[in-house]
């Protein structure tokens, strides 16, 4: 019984000497878990998640998020300064104030959290069968035509020819916007033109028959009149004339006119030779219709 007594005592005093953890001190120096293996490159921010775990305890990281006021609030010691701080100076500073009473050796892993259910979300507006948020699902490449099948494919008054995605990009968050031909891709297969989608996303499914504006052609054409701009389509010069009746029997195709004011109200006229296009393919000559443009073609004084 006495020898039984003092192990006891032994085993006690032993585990005193190790801290409140219960888990004896070893050496971290060659382990995978060094805290010098942490980021000391990249500044926490008010608002990131971070990952955080003793090595020491063998349990699985708490996540933790660093409020408005920049701390985290830490398991025993409670509310701790964060932001502007590196990962590994952050578990540092955490080492440091867990082993003056908790732990003989406290050996810490911060690092950004990354939750890999969560890969943001898209925005689908316009003639879908369900507008509004959509969660870019894990583990899966979500494209455009993909996105729209999710939502529930397009309305009646679809025009699927005329999808855009628009995407903040470049410097400033540019507003960057791209025409896409889901119909096309639908019917032929062409996945190289279905583009993949990013978090913030916004997919916009015009109706048939939108337009951005009105452009008039005047002078010797059949059928001169004013013509919708439809949205997410370009118009060039020829194709005008061509939508218009085409030329008449006096037509000078050779000096074809655009006129053109600026968002100052200053007047452009391009002079174009659309006989020239018409018949030998020149299609960098071929000028885009913008909304309010109007196309002159005049007539020729002798037409042979």
């Amino acid at each position: 019984m006495p020898q039984l007594f003092l192990f006891i005592c032994a085993l006690l005093i032993s585990q005193a000497a190790f801290g409140f953890s219960g888990a004896a001190p070893f050496d971290t120096g060659a382990s995978v878990n060094t805290m010098e293996l942490l980021d000391d490159t990249t500044p926490i921010k008010v608002g990131d998640k971070l990952s955080y775990m003793v090595a020491e305890d063998r349990e699985a990281a708490n996540i933790v998020l660093v409020d408005e006021s920049g701390k985290i609030d830490v398991p025993l010691i409670g509310k701790i300064e964060a932001s502007g701080l590196t990962p590994r100076e952050l578990a540092q500073k955490i080492s440091d104030a867990l082993e003056v009473d908790y732990y003989y050796q406290a050996t810490v892993h911060v690092s950004e959290y990354k939750d890999l259910s969560n890969r943001g979300q898209i925005f689908l507006l316009g003639q879908v069968a369900r507008q509004g948020a959509m969660t870019i699902p894990p583990g899966e490449v979500l494209t455009v035509s993909k996105a729209i099948l999710r939502a529930g494919g397009f309305t009646q008054q679809a025009d699927p020819t005329r999808v855009s995605l628009i995407r903040q990009s470049g410097p400033g968050d540019k507003e960057v916007k791209t025409e896409i031909n889901v119909a096309r891709i639908l019917e032929t297969g062409r996945l190289e033109d279905d583009l993949i989608v990013q978090p913030d996303d916004f997919i916009f499914v015009a109706q048939a028959g939108d337009s951005s504006g009105e452009y008039t052609v005047t002078g010797a054409v059949r059928g001169p009149g004013i013509y919708p701009l439809p949205m997410g389509t370009q118009i060039t010069l020829s194709q005008a004339i061509l939508k218009a009746g085409g030329f008449t029997e006096f037509a000078s195709e050779s000096s074809v006119k655009i006129i053109r004011y600026d968002e100052n109200g200053e007047r452009k006229e391009f002079q174009v030779d659309v006989g020239e296009i018409l018949e030998d393919g020149l299609r960098d000559n071929d000028i885009l219709l913008q909304p309010d443009d109007r196309v002159i073609v005049p007539e020729a004084w002798v037409k042979f």
